[in-house]
């Protein structure tokens, strides 16, 4: 209708201004109100002063370990995983809370990553938390649950190592390599090995190899 002659020029300038005022107006705003929101899920750090924060280790790592009476330094020893893996893994849940996070992830790199899927890692998610019996949302995160994990592993090569339909991978912390956030997942660097200690992955051959040269 802004074409019919009826329509005079001045008349479809102002309702092209309105128009124009109204649409662009909204939009603003709610890219105004979009962008905090934005930045907070995707974890985006505000500037230079930020760098490490979404990585468990050093002064970030020590500030929560101390919340459950653990000393400073305490994952630079790996011991640490048959010492302290509960009051570690409630650490890590403060952390993780505290930067939205709601769920973790063992994270490793299957058998043949490098070559034939090259760049391609597996990952076991879950929650790190669970509901009571009103429905009401109870945060956990338990050593055990930290410290290995449980997948299935018959989706990766295992060099005819053991029969695909009774295959179990087994996920194990590296407490050498730190844990880091990305997005909302917490994610734990681990090895990937079969029931009886066979490698399933990249990384276990080569720390064998390193703690033998050492």
């Amino acid at each position: 209708f802004m074409d019919h002659p009826i329509v005079g020029v001045s008349t479809r300038r102002e309702m092209l201004s309105r128009f124009a005022r109204g649409s662009r107006a909204p939009a603003s705003a709610l890219a105004r109100r979009a962008a905090p929101a934005l930045t907070q899920r995707r974890n985006f750090i505000a500037g230079s002063e930020e760098y490490g924060k979404h990585c468990f280790k050093g002064a970030v790592a020590d500030a929560y370990l101390a919340k459950h009476g653990l000393p400073a330094g305490l994952l630079d020893d790996p011991s640490w995983t048959t010492t302290s893996a509960d009051k570690v893994a409630a650490a890590v849940m403060d952390w993780a809370h505290d930067n939205g996070a709601s769920v973790m992830t063992h994270w490793f790199q299957p058998m043949a990553s490098l070559g034939v899927r090259h760049g391609q890692t597996g990952q076991v998610h879950n929650a790190m938390f669970t509901f009571d019996k009103d429905g009401k949302v109870e945060w956990e995160l338990e050593g055990k649950a930290l410290l290995k994990g449980e997948t299935d592993g018959s989706s990766y090569p295992s060099g005819g190592m053991r029969a695909t339909h009774t295959a179990g991978g087994y996920t194990v912390i590296d407490p050498t390599s730190p844990i880091f956030l990305r997005g909302d997942t917490v994610f734990v660097p681990t090895i990937f090995v079969s029931f009886y200690g066979d490698a399933l992955d990249e990384k276990t051959p080569l720390m064998r190899a390193q703690k033998a040269v050492s």
